[in-house]
């Protein structure tokens, strides 16, 4: 093979290389489960606060409340795959309010 060929299919390799990562980056990173978890959890807080719901075991409620959606959230990457995830994930993320949260 000469070598101008040998260079322009390492350039190609390399750009289709960067290319993947480049759409992995913008379509399947996503925030994990424990961050849309935790903005879940602040966001129902937020809500139940203007509804003047609150009490001395909402802690309590709270923590367990993490542990279990952290736990669900990890089992729907495993079933439902990354991608479906990343879409999942990011629009949690923007939601403001539980009814678009449960929208996702």
């Amino acid at each position: 093979m000469r070598p101008a060929l040998r260079r322009a299919f390492a350039a190609g390799s390399v750009a289709a290389l960067g290319l993947l990562f480049g759409l992995w980056f913008a379509f399947v990173r996503a925030p994990g489960p424990q961050d849309v978890c935790r903005h879940i959890i602040e966001v129902t807080m937020r809500e139940s606060a203007d509804q003047g719901v609150g009490g001395d075991g909402q802690d309590a409620v709270m923590n367990q409340l993490q542990e279990r959606c952290v736990q669900q959230k990890a089992d729907k990457i495993q079933l439902r795959g990354r991608v479906v995830w990343a879409k999942y994930a990011k629009c949690v993320m923007a939601a403001n309010d539980l009814d678009t949260i449960w929208r996702c």
